[in-house]
């Protein structure tokens, strides 16, 4: 590594250049990952919840066997179905209605109906309703009564941050839910045991039994959504390797005499290895944590008002993908050099 860190030092500014390059990847990369999970939450969070036990959900299916969430809508004769297949069966609806905030138009939020606690949800007594965070945002958090579809419910409790295609979460008992929106059928779904038999709960020719992980795929909004910045990351990614190996083949073609130098005194082709990816290492260890730790910051301090999420899946996971992807791209891009012949490369450079 002498011969490495003495590069380092004396073409410090094409190596800075390089490493604020990759570091401007780190934070679009861990920015836009924070942004998907913080999205991600605003968008299924209620669902998760719903599914945290690991329930599977019976839903109306098409003539193919696609589930729309949206559209869902359940008969009396269907959930009797599911329940004769599995009697724990508890039915959900999930209906967007207006909450009167004092104003003209007032504030969409989505009603959960439960009539029995479903994974990490339970529903109030009736007549009495749970809000989420939310909710408290817009209609304050010391209210008492709020008024949802123009019926006037107690406020029991709090559900935490749930939310359902962004938009905040009040829980209710299904017979409250049935009059909060009459045009939402018996249910949306159906929540049954996890070891269910998928052909006694969805007997009928038009339901299909789905994981919870399904439930929350059954939402096009969210797949719609999650394909696009997951492949905005993947692309960045990829930008990443591209980058960094291509600064690495032009310094590597720049520095084939030195390399070819080395060769001819008897360095092994291991030692040259360790030398170069060492170079790219320092770099991106430089790069991808000040990337990744500007974001993280940027994200603590937006999140009360952007959706974002500072974890290990868009701190640690990010970080270590770009180092990987950094280093294959440079040991790619110095492959030829130092598998050269010396005599080669030292008459090549005259």
């Amino acid at each position: 590594m002498f011969f490495a860190l003495r590069e380092l030092r004396t073409a410090r500014w094409r190596f800075a250049l390089i490493t604020g390059v990759v570091l401007m990847l780190s934070i679009l990369v861990a920015g836009l990952l924070g942004l998907t999970a913080g999205l991600a939450h605003q968008s299924v969070s209620a669902l998760r919840a719903l599914g945290s036990d690991g329930s599977g959900f019976v839903l109306p299916a098409d003539d193919s066997g696609a589930v729309d969430l949206d559209r869902a809508a359940l008969t009396a004769d269907q959930v009797a179905t599911v329940a004769t297949g599995d009697p724990s069966a508890v039915p959900v609806g999930l209906a967007r209605i207006t909450l009167d905030d004092g104003t003209e138009t007032g504030v969409s939020v989505v009603a959960v109906g439960l009539a029995d606690e479903v994974g990490s949800v339970a529903p109030p007594a009736p007549g009495e309703v749970l809000v989420s965070d939310g909710v408290d945002d817009e209609v304050g958090a010391d209210v008492g009564v709020i008024s949802l579809g123009g019926s006037a419910l107690a406020v029991a409790g709090h559900t935490g941050d749930l939310w359902h295609s962004h938009t905040p979460v009040v829980v209710t008992d299904l017979d409250t839910w049935h009059s909060l929106a009459p045009r939402g059928g018996a249910a949306t779904t159906v929540a049954v045991a996890a070891d269910a038999d998928p052909e006694a709960v969805a007997a009928d020719a038009g339901l299909t039994l789905v994981e919870a992980d399904g439930l929350v795929g059954a939402l096009p909004s969210h797949r719609a959504e999650n394909t696009s910045l997951s492949t905005m990351t993947t692309m960045l990614l990829a930008v990443t390797a591209l980058v960094v190996g291509a600064f690495f083949a032009v310094w590597g073609m720049q520095r084939r005499r030195d390399v070819a130098v080395l060769k001819a005194l008897g360095a092994s082709t291991a030692a040259l290895v360790r030398d170069s990816v060492g170079q790219a290492a320092v770099v991106l260890a430089v790069g991808v944590a000040g990337g990744v730790g500007i974001a993280a910051l940027v994200g603590l301090a937006v999140g009360g008002t952007v959706p974002f999420v500072v974890s290990a899946a868009t701190t640690l996971v990010p970080a270590a993908l770009l180092a990987v992807l950094g280093l294959a791209g440079a040991a790619v891009s110095l492959r030829p050099v130092l598998t050269a012949d010396p005599n080669s490369a030292l008459g090549a450079a005259r």
